[in-house]
C-alpha cells in the first residue's frame, strides 16, 4: 500500500483538482455527476484527476491531499471493473451536458 500511496501522491498537485474514487465518498446520480463536472469546468480547473483506490483503499495522506471523494456505489468492485463503470459514467455525464440522447430520465 505504501508504494501505491507514493505513486498516487506524485499525481496530486496543489493546482489540480483531485477526486478519489472511494467507497466512503459521496454518491451522485448521473445527472448530479454531470453537474459536478460542469461546476468544476466553470471554476476554471486546469486539470481534473480521478484516482481509483486499490484493494485496501487509500493511504490517509492521499485522502488528506485529495480535493473530493466520490463513490460509484456503496458496494465494492474490482479495480478493473471500476475503470469501466467510471468511463461509462464520464461518457454519460458529457452526453447529458451536450443534451445528446444517450441518457434517458
Amino acid at each position: 500500500m505504501q508504494r501505491e500511496a507514493e505513486a498516487q501522491l506524485k499525481l496530486i498537485s496543489q493546482s489540480d483538482y483531485t477526486v478519489l474514487l472511494d467507497e466512503g465518498g459521496i454518491e451522485f446520480t448521473s445527472v448530479e455527476f454531470s453537474k459536478f463536472l460542469q461546476q468544476r469546468m466553470n471554476q476554471g480547473i486546469r486539470q481534473l484527476n480521478f484516482i481509483v483506490g486499490g484493494a485496501y483503499g487509500f493511504d490517509p495522506e492521499v485522502k488528506q491531499k485529495a480535493s473530493f471523494k466520490l463513490a460509484l456505489s456503496k458496494m465494492t468492485f474490482p479495480h478493473q471493473l471500476v475503470r469501466l463503470l467510471f468511463m461509462e459514467q464520464l461518457y454519460r455525464a458529457f452526453t447529458i451536458l451536450k443534451n445528446e440522447p444517450y441518457h434517458h430520465i
